[in-house]
C-alpha cells in the first residue's frame, strides 16, 4: 500500500500541471518585441506617474508603457495606479466611488497633471510604441474589461492586456481571443500589491491560468525563484517581469524574460 502516497502525489503534479498551462502554442508578439516599458509612464519628481506628460515623455524617448485603467462610478475609463486617492492626490477616496467629474478636480502629487482618462491617452500615444495594459481588479471587472475592449476596437496600435485578477484574463479568452492577454502575479513570500494578501497568495501559484490559458506570465522578477515559475521556464510561454529598478537587473534579465517593465532609471538604449 506504500505505492498510494506517490500515486497521489503524481497525480496532484499532473492536475497542477494542467491547472498552470499558459495558451500553447506561443503567438507572436514580434510587435510588442524590441522595446523597454516604462511603468505607468516615463515619471519622475516633475512628471507623476500614469499623467499625461509621463506618457509623453515615454513615447519621446522611445520607449513602451505600462498603464493601468479603473472604471469610474459613472463608467468612465481612468488611468490610475491605486484603488484609492491617497496617495497621488491626498484624498481618501475610492476612485470606484466617484464621478469623471469629480476626479477632474484633484491633481497629481501636486503638479497640473490631472488623473487622464484611457481615451486621452491611447490618443496621445497613437500607435507610436506599445501599450501594456493592465486591467485592475473590480468589482464590476466584466463591465470593466468590456469597456476596454470596445475602446480598443478603434485603435490600430500595438498593445496586449494583463490583470491580476484571473477572471479578466477569463473575460478577454473568451470574449476577445484575438488580444494578446497576460495573467500578472507576484510571489508567494512578495509583498502584495494591495491588503487582499488572500487574493494574491492564490494568484502567486499560477492554478488560476486554468481560467485564462494566458499567452504571457507577468511575474514579480524579485520573487520568481519558486516552483511555478520553474516549471513555466520548462513550458516556455512568453515571460514578463516587473518591476525593474536597475540597469544591472535589467541586463541580468535580458535572457530571462522576453519583455521588462522598469522604472526609476533611463535604460541604456
Amino acid at each position: 500500500m506504500l505505492w498510494i502516497i506517490p500515486l497521489l502525489l503524481l497525480i496532484l503534479f499532473i492536475v497542477y500541471l494542467f491547472l498552470i498551462f499558459p495558451r500553447l502554442p506561443r503567438r507572436d508578439i514580434r510587435h510588442l518585441q524590441g522595446y523597454d516599458y516604462a511603468h505607468r509612464g516615463l515619471w519622475n519628481e516633475r512628471l507623476p506617474e500614469n499623467s499625461l506628460a509621463a506618457f509623453r515623455n515615454a513615447v519621446e524617448n522611445g520607449f513602451g508603457m505600462e498603464l493601468d485603467v479603473h472604471l469610474t462610478s459613472d463608467d468612465q475609463l481612468v488611468i490610475f495606479h491605486d484603488d484609492n486617492l491617497r496617495r497621488m492626490c491626498g484624498v481618501d477616496k475610492s476612485i470606484c466611488e466617484c464621478t469623471l467629474e469629480e476626479l477632474r478636480r484633484y491633481r497629481l502629487k501636486d503638479t497640473d497633471e490631472c488623473i487622464p482618462t484611457f481615451d486621452e491617452v491611447l490618443t496621445l500615444i497613437d500607435g507610436r510604441t506599445p501599450l501594456i495594459i493592465e486591467v485592475k481588479p473590480d468589482k464590476r471587472i466584466h463591465e470593466l474589461c468590456r469597456r476596454v475592449h470596445d475602446r480598443l476596437k478603434d485603435y490600430s496600435g500595438p498593445y496586449c492586456v494583463e490583470s491580476f485578477h484571473p477572471l479578466a484574463v477569463r473575460w478577454f479568452r473568451k470574449n476577445a481571443p484575438q488580444v494578446i492577454r497576460g495573467q500578472l502575479a507576484n510571489g508567494l513570500y512578495g509583498t502584495p500589491p494591495s491588503k487582499r494578501t488572500w487574493f494574491y497568495r492564490g494568484v502567486a501559484s499560477l492554478s488560476q491560468n486554468v481560467l485564462g490559458r494566458p499567452d504571457f506570465v507577468a511575474y514579480d522578477h524579485s520573487t520568481d525563484r519558486n516552483l511555478p515559475m520553474m516549471l513555466m521556464r520548462l513550458i516556455k510561454p512568453h515571460l514578463v517581469c516587473w518591476t525593474v529598478r536597475s540597469q544591472h537587473d535589467m541586463d541580468v534579465l535580458r535572457g530571462r524574460y522576453d519583455l521588462q517593465i522598469f522604472e526609476g532609471f533611463m535604460p541604456k538604449r
